[in-house]
């Protein structure tokens, strides 16, 4: 077995943290104070109804923390612009009667780029005569958005210690959120499988949208819900949400969570740059009008690794291990004539990994030294979308896109006289079309009705052999097809002039390889207890695809792909939430979920204690049935303050358990069971100015307290008889992992000049260097079981500058 680091432990080789630490701390020195003349910029945007997409004129925006209150009101186009606000922290709100107020509490103004806002505005079932704009308001708690969603936007991902940028990083500060390891993104959401996930990019499924999609795994081999890191840089992304369940009807082929990533808009009025530079990779970001007068933007991005720039180009060693990437991304905004707005996106990355063995005997300690791996993965999207508001009443729009996905992985086994056996090979091709086009109608400021179409054409091609030592290879999958799958959904939001709403709706779907066919109901109540409180409950029947690998697995007692013919994956969700809003900034939300799993492909032999529910990087080798069965349910807490007063806090802790039942007929943990997850996340900024600039300087800290995984007990004896690594099945994932303890870490320096920002950060993944296992295997060079530990201290230097 191989095992290789990712990016950025392999980086962590060359660099000395005491350095880099004095260098930091020499940056950030200062002997005095001068306060200097006030620098200030422009915040603009655009308000529209949220579900006609109609611009509002008249709307009221504030800027609540200056003094005198300095705001604008919209224009017939739904446009305003507040000039001269002060650079800094700032809360934004909104006012029009008879909508409910929106409220941005931690919104950030440098000098570097303008902000331009979005905001979507509800309208209230209730009347509201006057309309009071304070620091202590808080608006009234309608919203028929689906619980168990958490919104996240950019300043977050860059703000939060040591998620390197990535939005699934980030996504561990929340409850239910667990990383599976260290060296990649993977992540559970409420004990089910990273495989679980569907990304979504602009309203339409994707293909797994990262890079080295084997980062973090046992066998090295790629999965399907994650990889090294994000291909999408955190500097296109507008503000997009994770839901970890019973989702609206619009999203479907998920059990067990979705990003919904969104793409910002270019600023349309000035060009603005962003260039970044750290251990991760070397960045550069343009945005601006298409043409002078015209509304139109775009929005780029280019990243490259700084790793593969030091191998490749400067020519340095990294202990024999070379990494690369690299990833393009934009997105075009062009508004029409008739107010629709036709949009073209796009984004690919290229990744490779190679790692070659010395070849000298006498410095192999573990049988991974003995391996040469060679591991590509290069993905792709390319899409365009058109909105058309086409009444007063009625939204229409349309996405259609192409993703594909491609990856190989070659390991050859190094003998004692140097000669080279291949004992595995593994190629995976992965391509969609993928359309959704629905049609919003709002009938009056009660109700409204969403209907549309989710449709997928998916294509795979895959093929994985391996074998023993001096043994020949053996094929574990192999298969070439695909499907169609169609998603239509019906959706109807009501708003009762009293204090409740409720979403009533149902997601079809039919998946043409093997004609499955499902109804899924979904529904969700609010009642608002007060002002500043709301219960809300949410139900939905959810249906998930099987992995590829598991359709077109080639079990050994078979010549065909007898497991094509399984249906999905389906359970019911229910979701009990409480939500209470103290203030414009500080909030508690609390939920109770169980998550009822059934028509899990489970073993034909009833001794097996196999289920798909627990697969991750691993290959099937039985003849399936739809016959098993699973329960998630626990209880989840999150206080959060946002980033006012110069301060911002995120407590998350959840309690769960996450069961699975077998054809041999027992209840199992299964490998996601960690029981019980806490994490803080919080930091605090000091400013000051001096000699006409003005530096911020941010302290952030995140902890994380983890029960650890399942894991199934090795047979010591039989390995070393079979010199690879053999389970004891019948005991699978009855062995829990030590809990799991990180602190991050990161310290910011940013600098407000009058034409530009920049920043200087430094970021220290697993601060106190603390030990937790990732794995266990037996290794036959060393002839013991051993046990692998994740990430050490890492320390990541960053430097941006916006301009």
């Amino acid at each position: 077995m191989r095992r290789y680091n990712t990016l950025i432990k392999s980086s962590s080789k060359s660099v000395s943290l005491q350095l880099l630490a004095s260098m930091f701390v020499s940056l950030m020195f200062f002997t005095a104070t001068v306060y200097a003349q006030e620098l200030k910029q422009t915040i603009r945007g655009k308000v529209v109804d949220s579900e006609s997409r109609q611009p509002l004129e008249g709307v009221s925006v504030y800027i609540l923390d200056t003094n005198p209150l300095k705001g604008a009101t919209t224009n017939e186009e739904g446009k305003f612009v507040i000039q001269e606000v002060p650079i800094g922290r700032h809360i934004l709100q909104t006012s029009l009667v008879g909508y409910q107020a929106f409220v941005q509490a931690d919104l950030l103004l440098g000098t570097g780029k303008e902000v331009v806002l979005e905001i979507a505005l509800q309208e209230s079932a209730q009347e509201l005569d006057e309309i009071i704009v304070s620091d202590n308001s808080v608006p009234r708690l309608v919203n028929i958005d689906p619980v168990s969603t958490r919104e996240f936007t950019v300043d977050e991902t860059r703000r939060y210690a040591a998620t390197f940028f990535d939005p699934a990083r980030l996504a561990t500060s929340f409850p239910g959120v667990v990383g599976t390891n260290d060296q990649a993104n993977h992540i559970s959401v409420r004990g089910n499988s990273p495989n679980s996930i569907l990304w979504r990019l602009e309203d339409v499924d994707i293909v797994n949208p990262n890079h080295l999609s084997n980062a973090g795994t046992f066998n090295d081999r790629r999965v399907q819900g994650g990889g090294s890191q994000s291909v999408l840089s955190a500097q296109m992304l507008g503000n997009s949400s994770l839901l970890s369940g019973a989702f609206p009807a619009s999203f479907g082929n998920s059990i067990g969570g979705v990003f919904d990533m969104h793409l910002r808009k270019g600023n349309n009025q000035q060009n603005e740059y962003t260039v970044q530079a750290g251990l991760i990779g070397l960045e550069f970001a343009a945005e601006g009008p298409l043409k002078k007068g015209s509304e139109a933007a775009y929005l780029a991005n280019y990243r490259y690794s700084t790793v593969g720039l030091l191998t490749n180009v400067i020519g340095l060693d990294f202990g024999g291990e070379a990494i690369t990437f690299q990833d393009l991304a934009f997105h075009l905004s062009l508004p029409g004539k008739n107010k629709g707005e036709l949009s073209v996106f796009g984004m690919g990355g290229l990744g490779k990994n190679v790692f070659e063995a010395e070849r000298d005997s006498s410095i192999w300690e573990s049988q991974r030294d003995r391996y040469d791996v060679t591991f590509t993965n290069d993905m792709g999207v390319l899409g365009a979308s058109y909105a058309l508001p086409i009444s007063e009443q009625t939204f229409w729009k349309s996405t259609l896109a192409v993703s594909a996905l491609s990856s190989n992985r070659l390991s050859n086994r190094i003998g004692e006289n140097y000669s080279m056996q291949r004992i595995a090979e593994d190629e995976y091709q992965e391509s969609r079309i993928s359309f959704h086009t629905f049609l919003n109608r709002k009938f009056n400021h009660q109700q409204s009705l969403k209907a549309g179409l989710n449709f997928n054409h998916l294509n795979y091609k895959l093929q994985s052999r391996e074998a023993g030592i001096g043994k020949s290879l053996q094929t574990l999958n192999s298969g070439e097809g695909g499907g169609q799958l169609y998603q239509p959904y019906l959706q109807w939001a009501k708003d009762f002039q009293v204090p409740l709403s409720l979403n009533l709706g149902v997601h079809a779907t039919y998946f043409s390889l093997n004609d499955d066919f499902s109804i899924e109901p979904r529904a969700s109540l609010q009642y608002e207890l007060t002002n500043r409180q709301a219960l809300s409950f949410s139900y939905g029947l959810h249906s998930q695809l099987q992995l590829p690998g598991v359709y077109f697995s080639t079990p050994q007692s078979t010549s065909n792909h007898p497991n094509k013919e399984l249906g999905f994956t389906r359970s019911h969700h229910y979701v009990l939430s409480h939500h209470l809003q103290w203030s414009n900034t500080l909030s508690l939300r609390t939920e109770a979920y169980y998550q009822d799993l059934f028509d899990v492909p489970i073993s034909q032999n009833e001794a097996s204690s196999f289920s798909t529910l627990n697969l991750f990087d691993g290959f099937v080798d039985e003849v399936l049935v739809n016959e098993g069965s699973g329960k998630n349910y626990g209880l989840e807490l999150a206080l959060e303050k946002k980033l006012t007063d110069d301060y911002y806090a995120l407590l998350s802790s959840s309690l769960y358990e996450a069961k699975y039942t077998g054809a041999d007929g027992i209840e199992r943990n299964t490998r996601f069971n960690g029981n019980y997850a806490f994490s803080f996340t919080g930091g605090k900024e000091f400013s000051w100015s001096q000699d006409s600039k003005q530096r911020v300087l941010g302290i952030n800290l995140r902890s994380v307290y983890l029960g650890g995984l399942r894991v199934t007990p090795i047979n010591e004896e039989a390995s070393r008889e079979q010199q690879t690594t053999i389970f004891i099945e019948s005991e699978a994932f009855s062995k829990q992992l030590s809990a799991y303890f990180k602190v991050d870490f990161r310290l910011s320096l940013t600098t407000n000049k009058a034409a530009y920002t920049s920043v200087w950060s430094l970021d220290l993944q697993n601060a106190l260097n603390s030990q937790n296992v990732a794995f266990q295997y037996y290794d036959n060079l060393e002839g013991k079981v051993v046990t692998k530990y994740q990430l050490g201290l890492i320390p990541i230097l960053t430097y941006r500058v916006e301009f």
